[in-house]
């Protein structure tokens, strides 16, 4: 059997793999289960993977994360040197039945025009995994702290969802610590706010866009509203490092020709962000991204060693960043 499973929340086409992978082949080894990440593994291997049953046994299930090749785009999708799709494309019009491949695509749509999308829906089997309404999100986690044995308050299931913001991924972590937390006891507001980090991810990005403009009233204005919320200053420097990261990650990828969208698949995050970003690349140096992430180190070692007070330091920083 053939699976395409496509979400734009990666986590959520994960789950969806997982609660197949556990009701065909709950018992796996390394016989049996092959896992491959398509951001890096050439079709052909994937192909070959599929025309391999190990001796002795009866099945196996081959895993393509992050199928990027099979996803609606504005540009022809690039392969690697010595790779493309004919292989695989064999393979998907004449499976083999004793294999049971699962393909997971992280978008919010594959391409149905692509031979290959259309070899799966004759042969397999298209799973959407749609991501939850913000309707939806308090019954889902009140039900999944009940399935778990622990009850949530209906405050801090509110709390909860505005401090993971949607994002799945983020949910399960949180949750998980919770859990671990309350030990089956009931989980109240003040549990959730102990807990569970407010999600700082937007602000760190709204903080370092102003930076890269050059505004930097923008950016201390910013970084003051954070600190009404109790935003502490080692964590507003690693987010921000993260993002001057990202931003390095973004100008390699550009460099190689993939547009807004390409690069979020493969970053994650949306087309959106990936856009703004690489507008705001063209004034940014890549020595400029390097020399900004060091000084975000030091900064950090500086404060965490107690050389420097916290919010003296920080806004120090924003006061005097160049590009």
């Amino acid at each position: 059997m053939i699976y395409l499973i496509f979400s734009s929340q990666s986590k959520m086409a994960q789950s969806a793999l997982q609660t197949l992978l556990k009701k065909d082949y709950p018992t796996r080894d390394e016989c049996n289960f092959v896992s491959l990440d398509m951001g890096v593994t050439p079709l052909n291997e994937l192909a070959s993977e599929c025309d391999l049953l190990p001796l002795g046994y009866d099945k196996k299930a081959v895993v393509g994360e992050n199928c990027a090749f099979l996803t609606k785009t504005k540009t022809k999708y690039k392969y690697q040197k010595d790779d493309g799709p004919e292989a695989l494309l064999a393979y998907l019009q004449n499976p083999n039945p004793a294999i049971d491949l699962y393909l997971l695509l992280y978008s919010d749509e594959p391409d149905l025009s692509n031979p290959m999308v259309k070899a799966i829906k004759s042969n397999g089997e298209i799973k959407q995994v749609k991501q939850l309404t913000p309707d939806q999100w308090p019954s889902f986690i009140r039900s999944y702290f009940e399935k778990r044995g622990t009850s949530i308050a209906p405050d801090a299931v509110r709390e909860l969802y505005a401090r993971t913001g949607g994002d799945y991924a983020a949910f399960i972590t949180e949750s998980q610590k919770l859990l671990s937390y309350a030990g089956g006891t009931p989980i109240d507001l003040k549990i959730v706010a102990e807990m569970v980090t407010p999600k700082l991810d937007d602000d760190a990005f709204h903080l370092s866009n102003a930076l890269t403009r050059g505004d930097i009233e923008s950016a201390l204005r910013i970084y003051r509203d954070l600190k009404v919320h109790s935003a502490e200053e080692i964590t507003l420097i690693n987010l921000l490092a993260g993002q001057f990261r990202y931003m390095d990650m973004v100008r390699f990828l550009d460099a190689k020709g993939l547009d807004s969208n390409q690069i979020a698949r493969e970053l994650g995050g949306s087309p959106m962000r990936a856009d703004i970003t690489v507008r705001n690349l063209y004034r940014i140096k890549e020595a400029s991204l390097l020399r900004i992430q060091e000084q975000l180190y030091q900064l950090d070692y500086e404060i965490l060693s107690g050389h420097q007070d916290p919010e003296f330091a920080f806004q120090l920083f924003l006061a005097n960043f160049t590009l």
